[in-house]
């Protein structure tokens, strides 16, 4: 508690300017931001990876030169560019660049392949790309978006030498933005199926990074994040690039996650605080001994889905005092903090809850409903009861805190629901089960229904179904998340009636075009499909028994590196133990 009442006062004066000017509709952006740190701090390090370093002066003369391009590409103010590329200090500019002209960055999954690609594009309804070179390819498989789109703009591993290499150093006039317009798009499973883009104005983006920095990182001068996750995540983006935008503190980037060069990574950058995930976290303590782990210069690390198994064993082996965990979805009306390092806990909500900001609702899972009272509300969850988080969604039309949701109306409805515990209220559906101790700390218990988390990636069971059952070998399927001893998060099984012989070489191709992660690890062949009365698949059964082979009685095949093979008990082993690889 000492922690909260240190740290609250601190995030609540650095939030506050935000808060006032997005309220009173003051026209403020990152890139507003990131120019100011260039005229106070010109020559100052703002981002850097490998031999690339930009300082802040650098970065917005970087925007300036890319928004030069897209203007020449045709790009204008109220336009989306959808920007596919590998973790680097241009990526952020980039960023920027697209908000110089008023567009639109629409941040596509660069591990998204075929029609998941093709439909990410589509819906972003983006005219123009901007694409490293490493995804081209991939990008132009895509035969039917290409030919929907203007341009297609190409950068290898030196755009400024390449992309940017003839453009006019004459500064480009930003356009003039309201808080509320779209700044960017990131994008999301859920229930729909395919990754739906979901708006992100740029008063939210400031509110993120301004309530993360003073809240969770607590930045004091000297000061660096190192960042391995994708920057098309709003963790990556937002929670990382945004809050050290804001506090004018350099961050460290790495193209992808490597266990074996983290701790060498660290030393070299002399980074000071990192952004985790709970899986990150896992293969790091699970990694063999490292000879730069310990000492090392950690002093906060701060991230999502650290397993309460996984915590203490993290703090402990790496020297890692502060560890500050949350809970939150891009598209949420707020999110849960934890300050005050409760192990297994994402934080609780200050204050008594606010009012009822956030509540639990009782659900009922094999009805997949919420359990109504006597008079149809949903029935509030006491101490140490699992419910679904609801966020109460605020009667705010504009700023950070106000709901926008996807750019697709019915699936921004889809996530909403009226008269919950009262008439005439209203709650965004996060789609999670928590518990609330009697200390009103909350714990992650699971996701409901049709999405599952695997590799730090929201995996929808509906989208991998639908690519699934295109297959003419299978009648029917459907797709669960599994928990699998020692791992995070839950793999994928999918369930199928084939309408022969279950041929897995086929099933392999399959399932080729879908994102490495989304692709089952699991195939349970079986010869129906139990449903309810009312025709829906009855998953829980599936989702008790597992995919132990000692307890299913169905053929089981795992996915390897080479296709799926039978699941053998022996195999199982391998699995638990860690000798293959999922």
């Amino acid at each position: 508690m000492a922690a909260e009442l240190r740290v609250g006062p601190r995030a609540l004066r650095g939030t506050m300017p935000w808060l006032l000017r997005t309220g009173l509709k003051q026209v403020e952006s990152l890139l507003d931001v990131a120019m100011r740190n260039a005229k106070v701090a010109p020559h100052d390090l703002a981002y850097e990876m490998d031999d690339e370093h930009l300082t802040w002066s650098e970065l917005v003369a970087t925007t300036s030169r890319l928004a030069h391009v897209l203007a020449a590409a045709g790009v204008k103010r109220g336009d989306v560019v959808a920007l596919l590329a590998e973790n680097s200090p241009f990526y952020i500019a980039a960023v920027l660049g697209i908000s110089r002209v008023g567009a639109t960055a629409a941040l596509i999954n660069t591990n998204l392949r075929g029609r998941p690609l093709s439909h990410a594009v589509e819906v972003s309804k983006a005219k123009v790309v901007l694409v490293s070179h490493t995804l081209e390819t991939g990008l132009r498989d895509c035969e039917a978006v290409c030919r929907s789109l203007d341009r297609i703009l190409v950068f290898d591993d030196n755009p400024y030498a390449g992309l940017l290499a003839n453009t006019t150093t004459t500064a480009y006039p930003p356009a003039r933005v309201r808080s509320d317009d779209d700044f960017i798009y990131i994008y999301t499973s859920g229930t729909t199926g395919l990754p739906k883009p979901c708006r992100v104005s740029h008063s939210r983006a400031i509110l993120a990074g301004a309530g993360f920095a003073p809240l969770m990182y607590e930045f004091q001068p000297g000061d660096k994040l190192y960042c391995v996750l994708p920057l098309y995540h709003a963790n990556g983006l937002l929670l990382g690039a945004a809050s050290t935008m804001i506090s004018r503190v350099p961050m460290a980037i790495r193209k992808s996650f490597s266990a074996s060069a983290f701790w060498d990574d660290v030393h070299r950058y002399k980074a000071t605080a990192i952004l985790y995930i709970g899986e990150l976290c896992r293969y790091l303590v699970n990694s063999p001994p490292h000879p730069k782990e310990l000492p090392n210069p950690i002093r906060v690390a701060v991230g999502n889905g650290l397993r309460p198994d996984i915590w203490p064993r993290f703090k402990a082996r790496f020297g890692i005092d502060t560890v500050r965990e949350f809970y939150g979805a891009t598209e949420a009306p707020g999110f849960i903090a934890n300050v005050s390092g409760r192990e297994g806990s994402v934080g609780r909500v200050p204050l008594g809850g606010l009012a009822g900001w956030m509540r639990l609702a009782q659900y009922d899972v094999a009805l997949d409903q919420h359990l109504p009272d006597s008079r149809g509300f949903c029935i509030p969850c006491g101490p140490n009861e699992v419910g679904e988080l609801l966020i109460r969604v605020p009667k705010l039309s504009t700023g950070g805190l106000a709901y926008r949701g996807y750019t697709d109306a019915q699936a921004t409805a889809k996530k909403l629901l009226s008269n919950v515990f009262r008439k005439g209220d209203q709650y965004f559906r996060s789609g999670d089960l928590l518990r609330r101790d009697e200390d009103g700390f909350y714990y992650f218990v699971d996701r409901i229904g049709d999405t599952f988390r695997w590799k730090g990636e929201n995996v929808s069971t509906a989208e991998v179904a639908d690519v699934i059952t295109h297959n003419d070998g299978i009648d029917e399927a459907t797709i669960i998340g599994v928990p699998v001893p020692n791992m995070e998060g839950q793999a994928g099984l999918a369930a199928v009636v084939p309408s022969g012989d279950f041929d897995p070489e086929r099933f392999w191709r399959a399932v080729s075009d879908l994102p490495a992660f989304a692709q089952p690890r699991f195939v349970r062949v079986m010869g129906g499909l139990a449903k309810t009365g009312t025709f829906k698949i009855q998953k829980n059964d599936l989702r008790n028994q597992g995919v132990d082979p000692a307890v299913v009685t169905d053929p089981l095949y795992v996915r390897t590196n080479a296709g799926y093979e039978r699941l053998t008990e022996e195999r199982w082993t391998d699995v638990k133990e860690g000798r293959l690889k999922l």
